[in-house]
């Protein structure tokens, strides 16, 4: 694992590493708005069924911003790995805007090392 590489894992534990230390708890998040040309697009597709492309297209991006920043907060702070990861969303100000959030453990680990 090289200095600047963040592990990011759902699993509470790092197969073929040890937990050193404990940071704590880091999270990453962003908001988003639904715009206009998003709004009417979604009307569109609504009316035939099936998948929103406008909003999957958006929540993906918000998806990786999140991941983004949780990976720089984690750096931030000295960690190499973030475990027990998990994403959520929620809708604010009357359903105008998402709230992005991913969250997790921050940790230094290190390879175990292999008796030969």
């Amino acid at each position: 694992m090289s200095e600047k590489e963040i592990i990011v894992v759902t699993t509470p534990q790092l197969p073929g590493y040890e937990i050193v230390k404990v940071l704590g708890a880091i999270n990453g998040l962003t908001v988003r708005t639904r715009g206009i040309g998003g709004k009417i697009v979604a009307s569109i597709e609504g009316i035939f069924g099936g998948e929103v492309t406008a909003y999957t297209s958006e929540c993906e991006k918000a998806r990786r911003e999140s991941l983004n920043r949780l990976v720089e907060n984690a750096k931030r702070i000295g960690a190499n790995a973030v475990i027990g990861v998990d994403f959520e969303t929620s809708d604010i100000l009357q359903g105008t805007a998402t709230v992005f959030a991913v969250y997790g453990t921050a940790v230094i680990a290190k390879p175990i090392e292999r008796k030969v």
